[in-house]
């Protein structure tokens, strides 16, 4: 039951935007940082938390996969030096979303704004180098978002409440 609560939540969360957002104050990318955010991306493993609960969703090559949900094989999303994205959708109709992002000053936070008031979702960036990265979305209990409503409503339907604190991490590779 928890295992399809994360693939839910994670699904949510990639099917209305996963992307990442840099907006530096020097006014040029000089930042090491945002430079490293700006190439194309693939899901690596994804892992659902809602304490006290760890799971493992994806992982390249692995065979035991979660596959209820999403085929996180086919996800990539794409980070431009203008500051716009492209992101693939997961929901099997070979899809493609695009808007802007922004880096926090920080190299902290990313905010992703989906072009045509697609939504914004905020990402924690908890590491990024040219190699990889991880970014941790977190659920918000307690004041939730529409994306937030919906994993909660989808938990709730399999008879779990997210606890304060749950989130999703997603560790990604350069395409």
């Amino acid at each position: 039951m928890k295992k399809s609560l994360m693939l839910l939540a994670l699904s949510a969360a990639f099917i209305f935007g996963c992307k990442k957002d840099d907006d530096n104050t020097d006014n040029g990318g000089s930042n090491g940082t945002k430079v490293a955010l700006q190439k194309s991306w693939q899901a690596d493993e994804v892992k659902g938390v809602a304490a006290p609960v760890n799971l493992s969703v994806y992982k390249r090559n692995r065979t035991d996969n979660l596959p209820d949900i999403v085929d996180f094989s086919k996800f990539y999303v794409t980070f431009k030096a203008d500051g716009t994205f492209e992101r693939s959708e997961i929901d099997n109709t070979n899809s493609v979303t695009t808007g802007t992002w922004t880096l926090s000053a920080d190299n902290k936070t990313i905010t992703m704004v989906s072009a045509g008031g697609g939504g914004t979702l905020t990402y924690n960036v908890e590491a990024v180098d040219n190699n990889s990265a991880t970014f941790k979305y977190v659920i918000n209990v307690k004041n939730p978002t529409a994306l937030d409503k919906e994993i909660i409503v989808r938990a709730g339907a399999k008879g779990v409440v997210l606890p304060d604190g749950s989130y999703l991490l997603f560790n990604v590779k350069p395409r």
